[in-house]
């Protein structure tokens, strides 16, 4: 190994839009955090429409974005 120099660890990318992965005591919880995560989603048309966005479900412009191609 003559002139190779050892590889570094790879660096984990934290972003803010990857999920925060939690443990729920019980179903309720897990039912209520649900909950939540809807009234949020659903609290003015531009949350509904920017949540459509970031699930790929419309384009930017509004347009239906074609889902299955053959």
């Amino acid at each position: 190994m003559v002139g190779k120099t050892p590889k570094s660890p790879k660096k984990t990318i934290q972003s803010s839009a990857l999920p925060i992965r939690r443990g729920f005591a019980s179903h309720a919880e897990l039912l209520a955090d649900m909950d939540r995560f809807r009234q949020e989603t659903l609290a003015t048309p531009g949350a509904a429409r920017q949540f459509l966005i970031d699930a790929g479900l419309i384009s930017k412009a509004g347009k239906p974005m074609q889902l299955i191609r053959d």
